[in-house]
């Protein structure tokens, strides 16, 4: 194979490559001689991402676009390519322990990270992507894209083709520069390697630069897109029937806005909350598509909050829905919803998000809710700002609630370095200060907390990588009682042949008792999780009452293409809990799926299975039975079709 002269340059804090403009792209057959290929510059000497030094393994990549896509080459080589590892065969889903391949693109090039695109495929040609500006898990509106792999005897080809179509951009009559990277992962030696060097923790200004690039003018996407559900069902010998209209306007190729009425949020699998013992609301996280829709847009910048000012858990079935998001300059992005629930309340809630540079972003968010008499109002903001390794954080909230106004913020200072992760935080949350729609996880809350963690790799010996922590909360409430003060630390570690170990230590008060207990686990292929299995044990005292909780869970894959999952907790306190969770996912192609899931909680019971023919631009298919989230099991078979035009 003979492969283009490299042509990278320094720019910048980042890597250069020059864009390639060519009128017809490569076929898709990961052939790095195809004649499409012969003027593009190379993107090489990738680091490793950990210590920034060159790899053994290099990788060669180029860059090429036209009027309808951008192309992407990945040339992986491999000195012992028969342990290349490729094994997730589901689209969407996430790696872990596998060879891939990582395309990133800023087509705003704010060097801050907010506009990033990520497209991932593993070496058997399984793809899965995180499309900036609001693309949801829907094929019909998330777009298509393709890919291609190919083994050779000195490692793997990817080849990749992303139409402009999918990705937002600016309109600019002149050529524009785009952030961008190229990243590798080699399972075999655990080492993930980059084009541009942005350190561990991800500093977006150290991104590479794609040079003098000219998008498409005439934005080719379809300014409305639908998709319409008919959902007919039979519950315990009830019949009833479910229609619902979701719309999708592409304002501009930068913004979108979106409709939902009568949503399908009953066929959805949401997360199982666990058994074990916590202090506060368990956090769940919301796998609803009006919700994860442009979801990036809702989130304040800042990672040490009070709590979360939008959760969206707190939204029940809705009868409409709304949001707009997007970019609404070149350095700024506004996300807003409104919707109205089936119990008769409306919620609203808007994030306003600057980015300037890199090193500075800044929010101000709002949220309404009202139900009858009651009437919540919360405003806030947040900002951070970056020196180097440094990043200083504030944010403050004021919530009203029917006339009681209660306030909430905090301050950080954070040190972020190649190993090294530092933070220390002063917080204060008023004792009535719950926002209808946000959580917040403790009320009455005033005082500090730090928290480090390090983490290095080891060059030799049986194990790879390590890293260490330490959290040492000192909270009181405002009239000086203790509320969460003590001490929380652990270490893990991970090792070559891939099973991790760690141990944990908590030593703390709280107003109601004292935690204090060791926590230990053991997992056996910790990456592969076709292949796996784990135990979690923990013992001593929790709320000053004596404690034992143990979780073993496993899954493998049969068949090449079943996979099965089985997980069992048991807490011993008072009161006792046992849980015990099984599952299957069954791909049987690229389009067919069968997945269920059994739950035993404390011995109520609940079951369900459901087919899918999805991922299809038109028709989709699915026959679910039994509900995925109802305690026990529901006597319901529903069909549901979705039609896109």
């Amino acid at each position: 194979m003979v492969l283009c002269l490299s042509a990278v340059a320094a720019f910048g804090q980042g890597p250069v490559l020059p864009a390639t403009k060519i009128e017809h792209g490569p076929r898709l057959a990961a052939n790095p001689d195809d004649p499409a290929w012969a003027n593009c510059p190379a993107a090489t000497d990738f680091k490793d991402a950990f210590s920034n030094k060159s790899v053994d393994d290099q990788t060669i990549c180029k860059l090429a676009y036209s009027e309808e896509a951008l192309y992407v080459l990945f040339v992986c080589r491999d000195s012992q390519p028969d342990k290349i590892v490729g094994r997730e065969i589901t689209p969407q889903a996430t790696f872990n322990g596998e060879d891939t391949v990582t395309f990133s693109i800023d087509p705003y090039n704010t060097h801050s990270g907010s506009s990033i695109s990520r497209f991932i495929v593993n070496a058997i040609n399984t793809r899965t992507e995180f499309i900036a500006g609001g693309h949801s898990s829907k094929a019909e509106w998330r777009g298509i894209w393709q890919s291609t792999t190919k083994r050779f005897s000195g490692g793997y080809i990817v080849e990749m083709r992303i139409p402009w179509k999918i990705l937002n951009y600016p309109n600019s009559a002149k050529p524009i520069d785009m952030d961008l990277n190229f990243d590798r992962y080699q399972a075999r030696t655990k080492t993930a390697s980059q084009w541009a060097y942005v350190t561990p923790t991800f500093k977006p200004d150290l991104l590479g630069h794609l040079k003098s690039v000219s998008p498409p003018a005439k934005d080719s996407r379809s300014r409305w897109q639908f998709l319409a559900y008919d959902a007919p069902q039979v519950e315990d010998g009830v019949f009833s029937n479910r229609v619902g209209l979701d719309g999708r306007l592409a304002v501009t190729n930068q913004q979108t806005a979106l409709f939902s009425i009568s949503p399908d949020f009953l066929n959805i699998e949401q997360q199982i909350a666990g058994v074990s013992f916590v202090h506060t609301e368990r956090f769940l996280s919301d796998a609803r598509p009006f919700f994860t829709e442009g979801g990036d847009y809702f989130n304040p910048v800042g990672q040490f909050e009070y709590g979360i000012p939008f959760y969206s858990q707190r939204i029940g079935m809705i009868n409409f829905g709304s949001k707009f998001y997007g970019q609404i300059s070149p350095t700024a992005k506004l996300g807003s919803l409104a919707v109205e629930q089936s119990d008769g309340s409306t919620a609203t809630f808007s994030n306003y998000q600057i980015n300037p540079g890199p090193t500075y972003s800044q929010s101000v968010y709002a949220s309404t809710y009202q139900l009858g008499a009651t009437h919540d109002d919360l405003v806030g903001t947040s900002f951070n700002k970056r020196w180097g390794n440094w990043t200083i954080h504030s944010s403050d909230a004021v919530d009203t609630t029917n006339q009681r106004t209660e306030t909430a913020g905090n301050g950080s200072l954070a040190y972020s370095g190649a190993k090294l992760f530092s933070v220390v935080q002063g917080s204060w949350v008023d004792s009535s200060f719950n926002p209808v729609l946000a959580y917040v996880p403790w009320q009455d809350r005033h005082g500090i907390y730090t928290y480090t963690n390090y983490a290095d790799t080891i060059p030799k010996g049986q194990f790879h990588d390590w890293n260490f922590f330490m959290y040492t909360p000192d909270f009181h409430t405002a009239e000086g009682v203790i509320q969460e003060r003590g001490i929380q630390t652990g270490v893990q570690f991970t090792t070559r042949n891939d099973q991790s170990i760690s141990i944990n230590r908590n030593v703390t008060d709280y107003a109601t008792g004292t935690d204090d207990f060791w926590d230990v686990a053991y997992g056996f292929n910790a990456s592969n999780r076709f292949k796996q299995a784990s135990i979690e044990y923990q013992f001593g005292n929790q709320n000053s009452m004596p404690s034992r909780y143990v979780d073993v869970k496993g899954s493998v894959r049969v068949f090449r293409s079943m996979d099965l999952g089985l997980e069992q907790s048991v807490l011993s306190f008072t009161p006792d809990a046992r849980q015990t969770i099984g599952s299957i996912g069954w791909q049987i192609d690229s389009r067919r799926s069968l997945t269920g899931r059994f739950v035993d909680t404390n011995g109520y019971q609940n079951f369900f299975l459901s087919f899918q023919s999805a991922g299809w631009t038109g028709t989709e298919m699915y026959v679910i039975l039994g509900d995925p989230n109802s305690v026990t099991f529901e006597r319901r078979i529903s069909l549901k079709f979705v039609w896109a035009f």
